[in-house]
Parts: C-alpha cells; sequence; structure tokens
C-alpha cells in the first residue's frame, strides 16, 4: 500500500503521518519525507521507530522531486520490506497534486487559514481521497462549519475526517478512512499515473534564470 500525504504548509502533516503510524492495521509502515530545504521530520519519525527516507528538493519543486525519484522510493520500500509507505510531501502553491493514481490520496489543510483557503487550492484538494481538517481548536464553531462546507464544495467525494495534531483526536477515524479507500484503489506497483499531471517541468527559471521578465513569442 501506498499513501501519498500532501497539503498546506505547516497544516500538521507529519503529525498526520505519525497518527496513521500509532493507529496501526498498516502492517509494517516506512516514510519517506520530501521537503524543501531542510526538514527534521525524519529525526522524528525515527525516533518513534519509523523507517525514514528523507529528500530534499533544494530549489526545485518537492512534487516534481517525487515524480523524479519514485523509483528510488518504490526501490527502498521493496529492500525495508515495508507493507504500507507513507509518501510526506511539503505544501507549495496548491497548484501541483502530488498523488498517484494507485495510492490514497490525503490532503492535510489548516482550518485557521481561513474560511476562503479551499476555494484556493486547485487538485491539491480536489483529487483527495480523504481531506483532513486540522487545527478546528483555534476557531469557532461556527467557522469550523463553514470550512468544511467549503471543503465539501471544492471536493464533494472526499472523506472529511477532523483531526488535532496536540491530542491525536481524530486518529482513529483517519486510519479507518485510510484503510477504506486503499481498500477500493488498485494495488501499488512501478510506474504508477498521476491522477493530475504537473504543469511544464521545469522553465528557465527554474534552472537558475535570474533576470526578470518573460518574452512570449
Amino acid at each position: 500500500m501506498r499513501i501519498v500525504v500532501g497539503g498546506t504548509p505547516s497544516s500538521g502533516k507529519s503529525r498526520v503521518v505519525l497518527a496513521l503510524a500509532q493507529a496501526g492495521g498498516f502492517g509494517r509502515l516506512g516514510v519517506a519525507k520530501l521537503d524543501c530545504v531542510t526538514t527534521s521530520d525524519d529525526r522524528l519519525f525515527a525516533g518513534r521507530g519509523l523507517p525514514v527516507m528523507a529528500l530534499l528538493a533544494g530549489r526545485h519543486c518537492p512534487d516534481h522531486l517525487l515524480m523524479e525519484r519514485l523509483p528510488d522510493l518504490e526501490a527502498w520500500q521493496e529492500a525495508q520490506g515495508l507493507d504500507t509507505l507513507v509518501v510526506e510531501t511539503a505544501g507549495l502553491c496548491g497548484r501541483c497534486a502530488p498523488y498517484l493514481a494507485d495510492a490514497v490520496a490525503v490532503c492535510v489543510i489548516d482550518c485557521a487559514a481561513g474560511v476562503r483557503a479551499p476555494r484556493k487550492l486547485g487538485p491539491l484538494l480536489a483529487d483527495a481521497d480523504v481531506v483532513v481538517l486540522s487545527k478546528g481548536d483555534l476557531v469557532s464553531q461556527a467557522e469550523r462549519e463553514v470550512f468544511g462546507a467549503a471543503v465539501t464544495s471544492r471536493n464533494p467525494g472526499a472523506t472529511r475526517v477532523w483531526f488535532d495534531g496536540l491530542t491525536g483526536e481524530g486518529g482513529w477515524e483517519l486510519a479507518r478512512a485510510v484503510r477504506a479507500r486503499a481498500a477500493a484503489l488498485p494495488g501499488a506497483g512501478p510506474g504508477a499515473g498521476l491522477r493530475t499531471p504537473l504543469p511544464q517541468l521545469y522553465c528557465s527559471y527554474c534552472l537558475g534564470r535570474s533576470e526578470a521578465g518573460i518574452r512570449m513569442m
């Protein structure tokens, strides 16, 4: 089984991964942590006894890095004898969606970002199987209801789970939702396709261009 956890920055993705590991029912579980410039979450996962591989995108997009290094992650999963590989990828602009066609897609979104935040996310939210709403304790009940409705309007087919990363409340419901979605997906295999294509891979700015302005031909 493979699970891809994406979402907005600092929304609690790593806590979601830990909640899945703690809930159990996924066999031997390992984590691939993809971040931008630096990360300490690999030590967090290793401290909980989880096999972990950390990859840094540097100046490139973490979602593109995942697509490039997916064969390495598949080989690592096999070498480690993992029944479940959870890929946690850094949250960036919200335009990309790192979800694989044969993996459970989990989107983590921060309720404190504002009730309009779900409308600003593209396939990152719309393509998810399970949407985890975090930090609901920081907003009022009315805001929670409006935020939840906004999430449902963007992705009516997703399973919504409220989750508190500090107390772990909602972790069992999250694991149950992920397992249910996994049962409905095809088995994991090499060369899985994307649910939504990424934007054009690299432009001249991605490769180091520093001049301002693009002349359209």
